[in-house]
Formats: C-alpha cells, structure tokens, sequence
C-alpha cells in the first residue's frame, strides 16, 4: 500500500468529500440571485431618497461648478476620514452667499453619483471574484476526483508518484480557495462602508442647508 504526507492525507480525507456534493460549502450558502455571495442583501445601487430630503437632485451638471467639482472626489474618497469631510464641508458652507442651498444641493448630487459609481463597481468586482471561486471550486473537485482515481492505480501499480503531484496540485489549489474565502467578508463589507459613508455626508450637507 502506497504511502502518502499527513498533511496530503488530511486534504483527501476533507476538502474532497465536501466538493464531491458540489459546489464548496459557502457558495451553496450564499444568498440566491446569481454570483453574489456576501451575506448582505444585494442592492446594485442606492437611492437618493434613502438618505436625501433635499431638493431633487436629478440631471444637476455639479461638474459646471468648479469648487463643487473641485471638492466632491476629495469628499468621496475613503482616504479622507468622515471627519475630515464634515470639516471640508463646513468650510465650503461658510463661503456660500445666496445660493447657499442650491450649491450644497450640487455638493451632494456629486458625491451621491460618485460613491454610487463606486460602489457599483465594487459590487461588479465582487461577482467577478465569486465566479472565479466557483471555478476553483469545481476544480478542486475535479482534481479530487482525479487523486481518488490516482491513489486506487498507485495502489494497483506500486507507484504512487502520479498520485502525489496530483494531490500537491488540490493541497495547493485549496489553499488558495481557502485564503480567498478568508478575504470575503472584508471585500463584502465594501459597499456596506460606502453606503455608511454617503448616508453621514448627506446628513452632514442638509444639515448646513437649515
């Protein structure tokens, strides 16, 4: 009988059976509705009532006011803490005239459209890396099967070699699986950390609209 490294052996015994039922546990558990898999609901984009009691921010150029254009990409960006925004923002309040309102109307019509882009991309993204996951997961099982097939010849033939690089290829394929799962819910909390972003600077803007 052919031997085989524990930690080769503790790959076949495990990961194996759980791919021979399909797909890789996580993915089965995923919410339904396509590639998505984080355990928050999908929503591809927000609405601006969701957070917004201003006036309507539909069609508005923002892009034409140049200090509005020149603030809502600093604003927007996550390098710029919440609270180094709220104090931009009071800044950019205090130097408005008359229009006061309609120009903090643009500031927020801007960032809204930003970090809905955004996000939208990184929901995208998301996808895409789930569709990958699965791909390996039905590798994996693949190459389950193919070390199962390995292991019964090596046995037959006293020459386990074939089986041994097969099963170095699923220990090293799981262990990316694995890694990127781990990653998931950090990547999934993403678009939840935009979401959380827009709703403070949204009340932050009406608030100077008071």
């Amino acid at each position: 009988m052919p031997t085989f490294p524990s930690s080769l052996r503790l790959v076949y015994l495990t990961v194996p059976v759980l791919l021979l039922a399909g797909v890789a546990p996580s993915f089965a558990a995923a919410p339904a509705g396509g590639l998505w898999p984080c355990i928050q609901r999908k929503v591809p984009e927000l609405a601006a009532g969701q957070m917004w009691s201003g006036p309507p921010i539909e069609n508005l150029k923002w892009q034409d006011d140049r200090q509005v254009a020149d603030l809502v990409p600093v604003l927007a960006a996550q390098r710029t803490s919440v609270d180094e925004a709220t104090k931009q923002i009071d800044a950019f309040a205090v130097t408005l005239g008359a229009d006061g309102k309609q120009r903090l109307t643009l500031l927020f019509a801007g960032l809204f459209e930003q970090i809905n882009a955004r996000r939208s991309r990184i929901m995208n993204g998301i996808e895409r890396y789930s569709q990958h996951q699965i791909e390996l997961s039905k590798r994996i099982k693949e190459e389950s099967l193919a070390v199962a097939k390995a292991k019964k010849a090596a046995g037959a033939e006293l020459d386990n070699a074939k089986a041994l690089e097969l099963e170095r290829q699923l220990l090293w394929d799981t262990r990316i699986y694995d890694a990127r799962q781990q990653s998931m819910t950090a990547v999934c909390e993403s678009p939840v950390l935009l979401e959380q972003r827009i709703f403070s600077l949204a009340r932050v803007i009406q608030e100077k609209m008071q």
